[in-house]
């Protein structure tokens, strides 16, 4: 696909985020996510065409390569994931005549890989954002997470593209390839008003690209879609992550390669030309056309969202074990309040006990002293004696002291530790519900 086309399927799949009926439990995590977007939203052309202009890793990560296998014995049949029943590409890949039949897959391309790694340094980036202080000069900016949300939508919509999926060679010296994606191209660029100097759209008043007053049918039907289309959350039966979904997203968009350019096409002698002419583009090219641009918003908001509630959800059990930990602190410091109130009669009468015995030995090591400073005897070690006395004296009377003051202090702070203890004890609760709330096991990819 071309720079602009990249572009507007990611501000497509940013609309659809916003204006579809998002199921209940990611409703909020969505509205947070188009809030969090939108003031990053002129990084799109260049971070969506990153993968072409800078990164240049066409031929193993843009594709994925399958084709019939014809050395399979007859009747053989092969297993195509499930997928959401919204899928367009699923609807006509389950009518297809090459359904069930066997296919191979040339391993050495890693599409499905990139958009795998690139979700998790999503939600890695955000983590690091998270929990490093500010002004840390390892902490992501807002601005290159948002540029790896759309260099990540760059290689979802690739995994649309039909022709990106299918072994037959469509580059050499035909044109089909490079054609079809022109026209999308050209559609998007005629579509909405284009910023060309500041390589950008211009927007409309909700943020999103500003469309002409005649729109191609193709374009129109994509925005009706992005409002219209039933959200499915999840990814479909036998799809566990990022990778699982992109692997069956190349299995049927493999599939309609051979609905795009039919079998019996020979890649090395139709022409641009000649393919405009066949009836695969005259009679069919729009409606497919429709099923891979829309799928490719659908796919982008569904990954898009799937890592951010993923973020979200960590985000969320991060704060409940902080709230758990004031919790802690604050039954620890007042049950310790407690038990200074509730002993300090005792602790005191003890204390004021061996404050009395400490000042009984002073007036004794008083005594000796004086009696041996009246006979001109040594004096020395009475002195020493007397002082060690007064020395203990003294941390007695400190240690009645400090009971008397850490007491005032419990008791003052009782009402304080309370309802600290019970703040804590509510976040915990609401965190809790919260999470109970939001919990989705099709949220973990």
């Amino acid at each position: 696909m071309k720079k602009y086309t990249h572009a507007w399927l990611a501000m497509m799949a940013m609309k659809r985020i916003e204006k579809a009926k998002i199921p209940a439990r990611q409703s909020d995590d969505a509205k947070a996510l188009i809030t969090w977007f939108k003031n990053y939203r002129d990084f799109v052309l260049s971070g969506a065409w990153y993968p072409d202009s800078v990164f240049k890793d066409m031929t193993p990560s843009h594709i994925v390569k399958y084709e019939p296998d014809t050395s399979a014995p007859e009747g053989a049949t092969a297993s195509f994931r499930v997928m959401p029943p919204t899928l367009q590409l699923y609807q006509y890949g389950l009518r297809s005549d090459m359904y069930g039949k066997p296919f191979l897959l040339n391993k050495r391309h890693n599409l499905c890989d990139r958009c795998e790694s690139f979700t998790e340094s999503l939600i890695d980036s955000f983590k690091i954002l998270t929990m490093e202080n500010e002004g840390s000069p390892i902490i992501p900016s807002n601005n290159h997470i948002a540029m790896r949300f759309f260099i990540l939508s760059h290689y979802i919509a690739d995994g649309h593209m039909p022709l990106h999926c299918d072994a037959r060679s469509f580059y050499n010296d035909n044109e089909v390839h490079a054609f079809i994606e022109d026209v999308w191209d050209q559609q998007v660029r005629a579509s909405y008003f284009i910023d060309d100097d500041n390589e950008r759209f211009f927007y409309d008043p909700e943020g999103y690209p500003l469309k002409q007053p005649e729109m191609s049918e193709l374009m129109q039907y994509v925005e009706e879609e992005v409002e219209t289309r039933e959200f499915v959350w999840s990814w479909g039966s036998g799809c566990g992550n990022t990778w699982d979904y992109m692997s069956g997203i190349t299995q049927y968009s493999y599939l309609m390669s051979y609905r795009l350019v039919p079998a019996d096409h020979v890649p090395s002698e139709i022409s641009k030309n000649l393919y405009m002419e066949s009836a695969a583009f005259r009679e069919h090219f729009f409606e497919y056309s429709k099923v891979i641009l829309g799928d490719a918003v659908e796919s982008i908001a569904k990954v898009w969202l799937h890592a951010w509630v993923r973020y979200r959800d960590w985000f969320r059990g991060t704060e409940l074990a902080y709230f758990k930990e004031q919790q802690k602190k604050a039954d620890k410091d007042l049950k310790n309040a407690n038990k200074t109130i509730t002993n300090y009669p005792a602790d005191k009468q003890k204390q004021a006990g061996k404050v009395e015995d400490a000042r009984k030995a002073v007036a004794s090591k008083q005594a000796d002293y004086d009696k041996a400073l009246a006979k001109g005897g040594a004096t020395e070690r009475k002195a020493e004696a007397l002082a060690k006395a007064q020395e203990k004296l003294a941390d007695a009377r400190e240690t009645l002291a400090q009971l008397e003051a850490d007491y005032k202090e419990a008791e003052s702070s009782l009402e304080n530790l309370k309802a600290l203890l019970l703040a804590a004890q509510i976040q915990v609760k609401r965190k809790e519900a919260e999470i109970k709330r939001y919990a989705d096991s099709n949220s973990g990819i």
